[in-house]
């Protein structure tokens, strides 16, 4: 049985702890290991759109023969809120979602509303709106913004975990990574002693994904 640490992990110290925990699945490769281990990383990351996930693109708008775009970054899986305020007492001026691409003017961030995709012909040349062609990779204004900088702020895909690579998820939460992999369908058909501590791997992933919910929760101030 493994202790738990305080350390960031990397790949292969989690695969290790996770062998520990399962008294060594010896009929699995180190291959396919990672490969576990990532599927429960990206399982844990899509759960909700955590804070540490949060990210800001800034760039130049592009021009071509449809009108001017943006590339989407390629770790980007969705936009954030990012037109609140934490004072509960403003409101968002709009009836949509917060979700806004700011072209910046002269120090001024002006919000572009961001809209639907199948809603896009509604805001056709009207200004201060884009929408997300997910198909071809970039987010589209429906009319040309009055400058080209810009700035947004977007969840991103983690990136795969290496051998060596140290997940994003907080040091103290990473541990549910180790009873996630124990929960595994090609684990609990190797692991004798994975198949019999299952109901209490799956309660303590449970309770560590609460906990991070939790957590997460506690950074948003409004």
């Amino acid at each position: 049985m493994w202790t738990l640490t305080t350390i960031n992990m990397t790949a292969s110290e989690i695969i290790t702890t996770f062998e520990l925990q399962v008294n060594d699945v010896t009929e699995l490769s180190t291959a396919e290991e990672l490969s576990i281990l990532n599927r429960i990383y990206q399982r844990v990351c899509s759960y909700r759109p955590w804070e540490f996930l949060k990210t800001t693109a800034s760039g130049t708008v592009l021009t071509d023969a449809t009108g001017s775009y943006i590339t989407t970054p390629s770790d980007f899986a969705f936009f954030s809120e990012n037109a609140q305020y934490t004072d509960n007492s403003i409101a968002y001026q709009n009836n949509a979602s917060p979700k806004v691409i700011f072209i910046i003017q002269n120090n001024t961030y002006i919000p572009y509303q961001v809209v639907n995709f199948s809603d896009r012909r509604q805001y056709y040349n009207k200004g201060n709106y884009a929408y997300l062609d997910l198909a071809n990779g970039v987010i589209r204004f429906t009319k040309p913004p009055v400058t080209t900088s810009y700035e947004f702020d977007y969840i991103k895909v983690p990136a795969t975990l290496t051998a060596g690579s140290t997940p994003v998820i907080p040091t103290r939460f990473q541990e549910i990574l180790v009873y996630g992999m124990a929960t595994e369908n090609d684990i609990l058909q190797r692991s004798p002693k994975a198949t019999s501590y299952a109901p209490e791997n799956q309660a303590k992933y449970q309770q560590c994904l609460d906990d991070l919910a939790y957590y997460n929760a506690n950074l948003l101030l409004n």
